[in-house]
């Protein structure tokens, strides 16, 4: 079976670890002075080298021939770890061993044990948060009274999850994200080793896919070289990797600058029938502005690896941002980001983001178009403009006039969603935010839940011209207001006796009340 390529040119010595000069430097020293703690806790995102300087130390605290702090590679002891015949290795993966059982039969016994050969027994628990909370207690016993010959490495993306006191019980290291020129340079040595050439720019885009791994960085180079190709392409890194559209990014933001929704909205449904994953697209939407803010602020390298035409569109978005619209823009993306993970429709948080970025200020076209959707009186054609936030507040009696309007559009999209709103009153809009009224509980929280919440406010956005979020409570006289609810149909019944009939069948009370 091939040797994928991060396992092949995973380091073995400390000088090889790519980053980290923090951990290495630390650790090496401890290695030299021979203080060696009994526990470590290794902290930091995945692929960022946990788990090959914990089998660093293991190799290291064992060498028989080890000269300062690096392992020989050569002695019995590293050889067999290296091999993975070691016995005073255990690597244990807690995400799948999470239960009490594990540790109280495998590891309590194994650490109470001598090494075989070596002069440490060293234990490597991966994703060390997923344990259970009595494997926890019966860990910390054997780390708060640990034999001489034991070593725990505990590493972890989620230290937040660890217990304090088993925190507190070991040294702690925080491993960061591998920097861009960093994976460049660890990606050029492999690729110089495998005998290739490389196009320029193929490894600084693996690189900044990775998002700070090196390990997936290693990855996607793996399955690059893996097409045969004696020299690495953009084009081949296209069919391992979505391709970037840095031009379609930039025409966004442009769009978003002018404030122009129509064409804002067009380009994300160009985006989709061009197969363009929403998920990429969006995070290299968030990667881009950050560089452009940057670069607004000063940091003149930050848009250097935009090619040259792009780097000139750059500059002219530059050249009319603030450094408020910028951030405004990233923050709102990053915003929308989170809820593309929930939605049902993939473009729907991009759509959402692009109404709210272009049309909250309700620039000259979007006034007029609602003008002519909703003609004013002469008294309010003369008077004088108002900020968005008064004219926000003045829609309260348009959003009952565009209520059938919000219900077709929302049908369109998912009709099961819009059988929900018609038992909605809408109660106006205020400061871009539309308050329902139902009658029960029930339907409040369906209409809040993330999805049908999302669907709901991109539908009212589209209808009134404005960005809106939704908010909704509970009014027992709602369901007889709502213009979207069918007549009453509980003629001769009071709302005592519902109620009492709601609650025989299980149901719930009229308003907030909860059955008894």
């Amino acid at each position: 079976m091939t040797t994928t390529i991060y396992r092949q040119y995973r380091p073995q010595q400390f000088r090889d670890v790519v980053g980290q000069t923090h951990v290495r430097t630390t650790l090496t020293a401890e290695l030299e002075s021979h203080k060696v703690a009994h526990a470590y806790l290794f902290v930091g995102p995945r692929g960022v080298g946990k788990t090959t300087v914990a089998r660093l130390m293991a190799k290291a605290v064992n060498c028989t021939s080890r000269k300062g702090a690096e392992p020989d590679n050569r002695c019995d002891s590293c050889t067999a770890m290296n091999e993975g015949r070691s016995l005073d290795l255990l690597e244990i993966d807690a995400a799948s061993h999470t239960q009490v059982d594990h540790v109280r039969e495998h590891i309590l016994p194994a650490a109470r044990t001598a090494p075989a050969s070596g002069q440490y027994k060293v234990f490597i628990i991966d994703e060390v948060h997923m344990l259970s909370a009595s494997a926890f207690n019966a860990l910390l016993k054997m780390l708060e009274e640990p034999p001489a010959h034991v070593l725990f490495i505990l590493a972890t993306t989620e230290p937040h999850r660890v217990p304090e006191t088993i925190v507190s019980r070991c040294q702690r290291f925080d491993f960061h994200r591998v920097a861009v020129d960093d994976m460049v340079k660890r990606m050029s040595k492999i690729v110089t080793a495998e005998g290739l050439s490389v196009g320029p720019g193929v490894l600084e885009r693996i690189a900044r896919s990775a998002a700070g791994s090196l390990r997936d960085a290693e990855s996607v180079l793996g399955q690059v070289i893996g097409l045969g190709e004696r020299k690495l392409t953009e084009a081949q890194v296209d069919l391992v990797l979505p391709r970037t559209d840095v031009g379609a990014v930039l025409e966004l933001v442009d769009c978003c600058l002018s404030r122009r929704t129509l064409d804002g909205l067009q380009l994300v449904q160009r985006l989709v029938d061009d197969g363009v994953p929403m998920a990429v697209f969006m995070r290299q939407s968030v990667e881009l502005l950050r560089s452009l803010l940057l670069a607004k602020v000063g940091v003149s390298d930050s848009i250097r690896h935009l090619e040259r035409g792009q780097q000139a569109t750059a500059q002219q978005l530059l050249s009319r941002a603030t450094v408020q619209e910028l951030q405004r823009l990233l923050e709102v993306l990053l915003r929308r980001e989170r809820d593309e993970r929930q939605a049902t429709i993939a473009q729907l948080p991009l759509e959402l983001a692009v109404v709210e970025l272009t049309a909250a200020a309700e620039p000259s076209e979007a006034r007029s178009a609602a003008s002519d959707a909703h003609p004013r009186s002469t008294a309010e054609r003369t008077a004088p403009k108002r900020s968005p936030t008064a004219a926000a507040a003045r829609r309260h009696i348009d959003i009952v006039e565009d209520w059938p309007a919000v219900l077709t559009a929302v049908a369109k999209t998912n009709p099961s969603v819009a059988a929900l709103l018609k038992t909605a009153t809408p109660r106006g809009i205020v400061n871009g935010r539309v308050e329902l009224s139902f009658a029960y509980a029930f339907h409040r929280e369906r209409v809040l839940e993330p999805r049908n919440r999302a669907i709901i406010e991109s539908a009212l956005s589209a209808v009134v011209g404005m960005a809106v979020n939704v908010d909704a409570s509970v009014d027992s006289t709602a369901a007889r207001q709502s213009p979207g609810a069918a007549p009453d149909s509980r003629p001769g019944l009071t709302d005592q006796v519902w109620d009492q009939a709601l609650r025989s069948f299980g149901g719930s009370a009229m308003g907030n009340q909860e059955a008894p």
